[in-house]
């Protein structure tokens, strides 16, 4: 009877959190480790970064909380810790968030799919910079490039660089983050666009400088 009672305590709680839109998820199964070899020839990592970060992973079915994560943005996998291993999620990642100062929501960096429109296929992980009537998406690359070294001859090496995207009407378009492009790009507001970028004196190095033009340009 106890066991019985505990089970559909259960069964409530899962409801309840579906019927609020919204189901918190533990302990994912995988079936797949990373294989540690795939990349042994190659220089560099294929993650976006080697450390684990804590960080939560979306599924159709709800939303996995408290795990430790690495992307693997030249293969475009998720991979999640358990005991010190990186395992594949069984479950489809439709988005996961990635929280290197896990008490700093300005650190968050957030990746989706799905977003379409664009050099890059539904399937690939995208970083939300920004959502709204205008969105920025930022796609992390990892290329693998041959470079002559003394002594080593020919050894492959992985290679960063990453692309940005604005999105107006859900349709992104490709942009080089440069004064003369972003003024483009939000031709019809140049002028207030123009004076916001040389009075807080953006440079564009960072981000946050072009989430701080758009945003501005939201409020036009």
């Amino acid at each position: 009877m106890i066991r019985n009672a505990v089970i559909a305590l259960a069964f409530l709680f899962t409801t309840t959190a579906y019927s609020q839109g919204t189901a918190f998820l533990q302990d994912p199964v995988t079936t797949k480790n990373f294989n540690t070899d795939k990349y042994s020839g190659i220089k560099g990592t294929p993650f976006l970064q080697d450390k684990w970060i804590k960080g939560t992973a979306t599924t159709p079915r709800g939303i996995y909380q408290q795990l430790e994560l690495k992307f693997n943005v030249y293969d475009n996998t998720l991979f999640f810790n358990k005991e010190d291993e990186a395992f594949e999620f069984q479950d489809e990642i439709t988005s996961f968030t990635l929280m290197p100062k896990p008490d700093d929501s300005a650190t968050y960096l957030v990746y989706k799919k799905g977003i379409t429109g664009a050099d890059f296929s539904r399937n690939q992980y995208v970083q939300v910079l920004l959502e709204g009537p205008v969105g920025l998406y930022k796609l992390a690359i990892k290329q693998v490039s041959e470079m002559s070294e003394i002594n080593a001859g020919i050894v492959k090496t992985f290679t960063n660089n990453s692309k940005y995207y604005i999105s107006k009407n859900n349709q992104p378009r490709f942009i080089k983050i440069n004064k003369s492009e972003i003024l483009d790009s939000l031709s019809d507001q140049r002028e207030k666009i123009q004076s916001y970028i040389n009075e807080k004196k953006l440079s564009f190095r960072k981000d946050s400088d072009l989430v701080e033009v758009l945003k501005y340009y939201q409020s036009l």
